[in-house]
């Protein structure tokens, strides 16, 4: 029996080490199609560089390809193809926990290849969008994740790029170029959807806590910030085109993540074994919301809850989706009883706000051919916006000061065809059809005074903005690439309408060396809430009724210098002209300073202009051999004239801003990494007006000075973020800790200024954030 007993331990022991002496491998596949026409290209040649002996595949006849067993680690793979030119994809991460998939577009050549010789350069950060050659960029998933600051959120990932500032350290607001981050439009899957933000406005319009979309769902997306192609309307400053990518077709994979923020489950593959219809999830609460019952009833603390999925369903025609996300967010903060408490104007207000948010939509790509796709989308969203504020007044009696129900939502209709008249011509033409619907009650005090309660909107009711667009991408020669567009829309509700036309050349000088320029002309709707904000003086008014779209002009020239594979310098001198834009008759406040003011209720005209200039530098070095660094630097100057005539900084000027993001990659042993990120931001102070104290003393509220709008600035703000990440691989499933702090050095930040009860006096509020970030996630 022992004998039995020893030889059966030494065979587990035997085959135990066999097993863990095993390579930890995983599968690389995906598809290659022509970047233009979306068209499968049979018969691509896809090798993992540097292998050795060398790994690669070819294509099959729907364009796939798959390469399995290989060793985890991160690779570069280049694809090329008769006829087209190569590309090359760099280190990307292979892990156990997840196959990888790399979707892989390339650019027909426009001459025979045996007659030209073609360069493949790593172009991560080249736009998915073909049309657009300036001012854009693509981000990956891996980015939002692995960037220090990031939070694996889309916007204060982009507040890396060059030409971006953000606002404060707990909002996700960015200042594109210094434009006001309201000026910001969000895509998903090629539809407008609202701010797709937790929390939204909170602090900043066009901002929020922390996207709704989940780093598990992203696909690799575009971002904009100038001089965007025409078939994004409605936005002045940028645009996120955000891709939900599609679920894993051939087997299912799950992910658990705990973590400060919340807790995320996603799941992800066919429906059914042998099937090509996928599903792919993930559902996220709050960890706050874990812990409310231990928290104070007071505590005023966010608890948010959202989910997103798409499903996919290919056929031999092309492919049907149907995509959605949905929040609901809460947070409540009781009045407090004690007197000897009420120091400030916070502590004198409740707070109960509780918002939904959600997005729908039904996409259907039709294939025409090689050279011809549809695509159409029917979609939905909306918003449930109810906001509830009463005030402690100086009969410490709590007395009504903002009752906000804001219920807006819209049903979209979105088609475009995509046709490639030649190698040398692609077109693109489309409409997208908004139905709007809005049902708006507002209430509010004016300046804290309980007796000027009243209604300042109330409305129910329906209207309509549409877009139709044009644009064409035109090769001259295989260096020389014309862009043109042109983008109409209208405004049902006033007959308001603009066309704005849209250009751009790009001239590959030499084989590392290109200039680009870009002129476009953009256009945007105000927040409905504008249009209906009445007067009532015996019968209702409707002042902004006919309020024109604001408009701006953006020109832009850029270089770009490949230096190497991996290294780019890239330098973008622009100019943009605002006018157009709504401001207050008689005075200096414009709507081009807009932060957030959920109870404004003046008249406005279009009878402000702005301009904003400067110059963005970025000097890259892709992810390669363990480490990566991007540094940004940019010199603005945000300006802007109100109906008094005088020209004024922005609220957004801060004048500069540079970033400094490196990081560094280290293979342990037994398949484990070490990350280690950093990134240090140094920009230019806030802009604030200063304050009439006599009349702000005498009524203990804030009063600022108009005439000297924006004419303070708070000091330069440093910015330090870090990222530690340890990633353990096993033979079946893959696990990350991640710890990440938010403003190590402890960097101040304002609110501006606050009358305080206890001593009389006015302060700027200011307060120091230190956000530590710790988060545990499996792959399996």
């Amino acid at each position: 029996m022992k004998i039995a007993i020893i030889t059966y331990i030494l065979f587990l022991v035997f085959f135990a080490n066999i097993v863990f002496s095993q390579t930890v491998s995983q599968t690389i596949k995906g598809k290659v199609f022509d970047s233009e026409t979306l068209s499968p290209l049979i018969g691509a040649t896809v090798v993992i560089l540097d292998s050795n002996p060398l790994i690669g595949t070819i294509t099959d006849l729907n364009g796939n390809f798959k390469i399995e067993k290989v060793p985890i680690g991160r690779y570069s793979i280049k694809i090329t193809y008769l006829s087209y030119e190569s590309s090359i994809t760099s280190e990307i991460l292979v892990t156990s926990g997840k196959e990888v998939v790399l979707n892989s577009g390339l650019k027909q050549a426009i001459t025979q290849m045996g007659e030209v010789t073609v360069n493949a350069f790593s172009q991560k950060d080249k736009p998915f969008n073909t049309m657009a050659s300036i001012s854009a960029r693509s981000f990956s998933v891996e980015e939002t994740r692995r960037y220090a600051g990031g939070v694996d959120d889309p916007a204060r990932m982009a507040s890396a790029f060059a030409g971006i500032t953000t606002g404060n350290i707990h909002d996700n607001a960015i200042v594109i170029r210094g434009n006001s981050p309201k000026g910001v439009s969000w895509r998903l899957e090629g539809v407008d959807i609202p701010n797709p933000n937790h929390f939204p406005g909170a602090n900043i319009a066009g901002g929020g806590i922390v996207t709704v979309f989940s780093s598990q769902m992203l696909a690799n997306s575009d971002f904009f910030t100038g001089a965007f192609p025409s078939e994004y309307g409605n936005a002045l400053a940028g645009v996120f085109d955000i891709k939900f990518r599609t679920g894993n077709s051939e087997k299912r994979e799950h992910t658990i993540q705990l973590g400060v923020l919340g807790v995320d489950i996603a799941s992800e593959g066919p429906f059914k074994k042998g099937s090509k219809a996928t599903y792919l999830f993930n559902y996220r609460y709050s960890t706050l919301g874990l812990i409310q019952s231990l928290l104070p009833a007071n505590s005023g603390l966010p608890i948010y809850q959202d989910l997103s999925f798409k499903l996919n369903f290919p056929n031999k025609f092309g492919s049907i989706s149907i995509w959605g996300i949905g929040a609901l967010d809460n947070l409540k903060r009781q009045l407090n009883s004690d007197s000897y408490k009420l120091e400030s104007e916070n502590s004198r207000s409740d707070l109960d706000w509780k918002l939904n948010m959600g997005a729908v939509g039904i996409t259907n790509k039709l294939f025409l051919g090689t050279q011809t796709y549809i695509n159409a989308t029917i979609a939905a969203s909306g918003t449930l916006n109810k906001l509830k504020m009463n005030r402690i007044d100086n009969n410490l009696i709590a007395r009504p000061k903002w009752l906000l129900n804001d219920n807006s939502g819209k049903i979209v209709f979105s088609t475009y065809i995509n046709h490639k008249f030649s190698k040398r011509n692609t077109i693109k033409t489309g409409v997208n059809y908004h139905t709007l619907f809005y049902n708006l009650n507002l209430n509010s005090t004016i300046n804290n005074v309980p007796e000027t309660f009243q209604n300042f909107v109330k409305e129910n009711g329906y209207s309509s903005f549409s877009e139709y667009y044009i644009q064409s991408k035109y090769d001259v020669t295989e260096k020389f690439t014309f862009n043109t567009g042109i983008n109409i829309n209208y405004f049902a509700l006033n007959n308001d309408f603009s066309i704005d036309p849209r250009f751009s050349i790009k001239w590959q000088m030499f084989s590392k060396h290109s200039i680009c320029f870009g002129f476009g002309k953009h256009s945007q709707l105000e927040e409905l809430k504008i249009y209906f904000i009445n007067k009532n003086n015996g019968n209702i008014k409707y002042p902004n009724r006919d309020l024109g779209l604001s408009k701006a002009l953006h020109f832009i020239v850029g270089y770009d210098w490949q230096i190497t594979n991996i290294i780019r310098l890239k330098i973008e001198p622009y100019y943009q002209y605002l006018y157009n834009i709504p401001g207050i008759p008689g005075s200096s406040y414009s709507l081009i300073n807009f932060t957030q003011d959920w109870a404004f209720r003046d008249s406005l005209a279009n009878n402000c202009k702005g301009q904003n200039y400067g110059i963005d530098l970025t000097f890259e070095r892709f992810l390669n051999k363990g480490y990566y660094f991007l540094i940004t630097t940019s010199i603005f100057k945000s300006e802007y004239k109100g109906d008094d005539g005088k020209w004024r900084s922005t609220k957004f000027n801060r004048g500069y801003v540079a970033n400094i993001l490196i990081g560094k990659e280290s293979n342990l042993k037994n398949s484990r990494l070490l990350g280690l990120n950093c990134r240090f931001s140094y920009l230019g102070g806030d802009r604030i007006s200063p304050v009439l104290m006599a009349e702000s003393l005498r009524d203990k509220t804030v009063y600022y000075d108009e005439t000297k709008a924006f004419e303070m600035q708070t000091s330069s703000v440093k910015y330090l973020d870090l990222t530690f990440t340890y990633r353990i691989n096993k033979q079946r499933h893959s696990s990350v800790w991640a710890f990440q702090i938010k403003n190590a050095l402890g960097a101040k930040n304002y609110e501006g200024f606050a009358y305080y009860y206890k001593t009389g006096t006015i302060e700027n509020n200011g307060y120091s954030i230190i956000l530590p970030v710790l988060s545990y996630k499996i792959e399996f």
